[in-house]
């Protein structure tokens, strides 16, 4: 499929690409190999750069479910910046900067909560709305020339798919549409059954000790799989065998499954899920993994050019009922984390051996020219963000 077509290809196109790629055992090839200097993945200055544009791309902040209820409320930490998101009385999500506007306060400490009728400032009681408005001012005479119209918490751009939270950390683009930002490729995924309103279940956050886009390498190629993950999914694979769809800057991505190439399924009952694994990269860190019955979503939260701090959350039909519904998903849940930890633990080996000198280049082959494609698009939209 041409690399810059907006629309993903339909099941009995990639059934006929599967059938290819599993007759040759050779993944998606269209591009060439290439090299990339180490030195992006140390630099601090390129880190300064990338931090400033992750704030202009939709971040996947929460499962929706958190706020079921008008009321609800979570406040959290994204790129260093406090936020705060409300439930509204119509069932809209709005995202704020959790900041006062009158001495520049954390409104409300990090938390959740439900039935919240205002948030008031810790420092002097300024006091919000759950709409952000600022609704009061002790010793109001104090501020003769304050608009408080002008004077609520600043809204930022944010709206809700595919059961998550979506936020642009910029208050500059408060207007921006991030529907038209995450693309067609956020429309197939919640063409998905299963996929328009999942319950979160089970988050984390935790920390890695590698550059943040050496975990999205990862994710780009198939060629470590049988040897990588030889104690936990490898043999559900097929091989080195992944096809790549991309949407501007994302991509939709297909592991092929070994039930695919023992069976051979005739077209009409070829069920992608069934026989692969769909993944969805949202540029430049959010992750939807969809599996047969449910979907791993991962967040990539930089914290300096070594360290990345990681959200998961494993989105479900829905809420689990029973104590074997409960068992069934929690060990879906831990082989993913299991199989995670194999990714992770490689990415900090590769981080600890680029001071060495040993490599000044990265080398790739050309089934991993995702990864070349990627890093790309990342230093034009670095060079965008400017």
């Amino acid at each position: 499929m041409n690399a810059a077509a907006p629309i993903f290809p339909r099941p009995v196109d990639l059934h006929e690409r599967a059938l290819q790629a599993v007759a040759q055992m050779r993944a998606d090839a269209q591009g060439q190999g290439g090299q990339l200097p180490v030195a992006s993945y140390r630099s601090p200055e390129q880190f300064a750069q990338e931090m400033q544009m992750l704030r202009q791309h939709p971040q996947a902040v929460a499962a929706s479910s958190e706020l079921a209820q008008p009321g609800s409320w979570l406040s959290l930490t994204r790129l260093g910046t406090p936020l705060l998101l409300v439930r509204q009385a119509d069932g809209s999500v709005r995202a704020f900067l959790n900041v006062c506007r009158h001495r520049g306060a954390r409104v409300v400490a990090e938390g959740a909560g439900d039935q919240a009728r205002a948030f008031s400032c810790p420092y002097h009681a300024w006091t919000y709305q759950t709409d952000g408005a600022l609704r009061g001012v002790p010793q109001a005479e104090g501020f003769a020339d304050l608009c408080k119209q002008d004077m609520g918490l600043r809204r930022l751009a944010c709206h809700e798919a595919a059961g998550l939270i979506w936020v642009l950390l910029d208050p500059q683009l408060s207007e921006q549409n991030t529907t038209t930002q995450l693309g067609p490729m956020m429309q197939d995924l919640c063409a998905l059954a299963g996929m328009q309103q999942p319950v979160g279940y089970a988050p984390r956050s935790y920390e890695v000790a590698a550059n943040w886009k050496l975990l999205v390498d990862g994710v780009f190629e198939a060629y470590h799989f049988k040897i990588a993950h030889q104690k936990t999914i490898a043999a559900m694979f097929a091989g080195n065998v992944q096809l790549v769809d991309e949407c501007g800057p994302h991509r939709r991505l297909y592991l092929i499954k070994a039930n695919f190439a023992l069976e051979q399924p005739a077209p009409d009952a070829f069920e992608p899920r069934q026989y692969g694994n769909l993944t969805y990269f949202f540029f430049p860190t959010n992750t939807v993994l969809v599996q047969p019955d449910h979907a791993q979503f991962s967040c990539l939260e930089p914290i300096s050019p070594e360290r990345t701090r990681i959200h998961e959350i494993t989105l479900l039909p829905q809420t689990p009922a029973t104590e074997k519904a409960e068992k069934y998903w929690q060990a879906n849940v831990d082989l993913y984390r299991r199989t995670l930890a194999e990714d992770y633990a490689l990415a900090e080996s590769i981080q600890q051996g680029l001071a060495s000198g040993a490599n000044e280049h990265f080398t790739f082959a050309s089934f991993e020219y995702s990864i070349g494609r990627f890093h790309a698009q990342l230093q034009q939209s670095l060079k965008d963000s400017n």
